[in-house]
């Protein structure tokens, strides 16, 4: 693969309708270059790589369109003080005084209660797809990685017969209407359950990161505590100084592309690195200092272009929310571990969090 880490570079890919994510559609070629041993690659159920994530043109638009309804500011009208709410009671339910996981006791509840609320999730079926997203992307071993395939490919079938005989005004009964009315194929229906509730489950690790960062930078978070409308530009800082994504989803090269005099040719996978670009010197200046203050738009976060991640706004809110509320109920909160011992989870893609223990106060 090529790895892309400069910002200029990333952004100018991204927007290039020229790359396609569709690697199911040229495994031949990309399995053919490989270097990895066939032992080691994970082999998942082809009914699962067929949503957003891996579509190129019209057929990328048209499920992107089917689920952008749904995330339509009027549609989530409900959605502030639902989370207000939500955070208050996660905080109830903690202990102060004493070391808690915010990852496991805040973060990922918030995250995991809001994605099932959105497509329909119902409370009792809510334990299962957390655990299995999270090894789907960092489980360090193949028998792993496949297994949890399979779990989320089988949750799906089963969210799809419960919204046939159960109909809701959810986003997984809209998905189910649409295949009905021929706009989805099978197999795009089922992939896109796991494909939506993985991406819907990622503020956990942005608002575990911005609670990790704030407590590390303790002048930026008295800051932010003196300016709270400085909240908003905290998150994007945030985004670009600690992202969950080290890498995007990897591209194929259709055509050559010409980059610092560098020729990439046709048929050849790019990675292009998001966390990388947030440090990019020649677009933010000091970019290792986090300053809740800095004009940090234009960071990868949320990657860019076609594939711009759709949920960006709900993210957004959700870690603002979960950030002002933590630090206005407990303003003293501090780590109980040195940032060196946190632990991270394995992966090259994700950055997360594995655990994150702090002293609520």
């Amino acid at each position: 693969m090529w790895l892309i880490t400069r910002h200029e570079d990333a952004r100018a890919l991204l927007a290039d309708s020229r790359l396609t994510v569709d690697l199911v559609k040229h495994r031949h070629r990309v399995v053919g270059q490989s270097l990895v041993d066939i032992e080691r690659r994970a082999k998942l159920p082809h009914q699962i790589r067929r949503g957003i994530l891996q579509q190129d043109g019209p057929n990328h638009r048209r499920m992107r369109n089917l689920v952008a309804r749904r995330l339509a500011p009027a549609r989530l009208h409900w959605s502030r003080p639902w989370l207000e709410n939500l955070a208050r009671e996660l905080l109830d339910a903690l202990p102060a005084g004493e070391p808690i996981d915010v990852v496991a006791g805040y973060a990922r509840p918030m995250a995991v209660a809001f994605v099932s609320e959105l497509t329909g999730v119902p409370p009792g079926l809510r334990e299962g797809f957390p655990v299995w997203e999270t090894a789907l992307l960092t489980a360090p071993s193949k028998t792993e990685v496949e297994e949890a395939a399979r779990q989320l490919q089988a949750f799906a079938g089963e969210m799809i017969e419960l919204k046939r005989e159960q109909p809701g005004d959810d986003l997984f009964t809209d998905l189910v209407r649409a295949h009905a009315a021929g706009e989805l194929d099978d197999d795009e229906l089922v992939s896109m359950i796991p494909f939506l509730l993985t991406a819907g489950s990622e503020p956990a690790s942005l608002i575990s990161n911005g609670v990790l960062v704030l407590l590390s930078h303790p002048e930026e978070l008295a800051r932010l505590r003196a300016e709270p409308g400085l909240m908003a530009a905290c998150v994007e800082e945030v985004l670009r100084f600690e992202s969950p994504f080290r890498m995007l989803v990897p591209r194929f090269t259709g055509h050559p592309i010409e980059l610092d005099g560098v020729t990439i040719p046709a048929g050849e996978l790019l990675l292009i690195s998001a966390g990388s670009a947030g440090r990019d010197p020649a677009r933010f200046p000091d970019p290792d200092r986090f300053r809740i203050a800095r004009d940090a738009k234009g960071h990868l976060g949320f990657g860019h272009g076609l594939h711009r991640c759709l949920g960006a706004e709900v993210g957004r809110l959700q870690t603002a929310i979960a950030l002002s509320t933590l630090f206005a109920r407990y303003p003293g909160t501090v780590l109980a571990a040195t940032t060196e011992d946190v632990r991270w989870r394995p992966g090259m893609f994700m950055r997360r969090l594995d655990a994150l223990p702090v002293i609520l106060r």
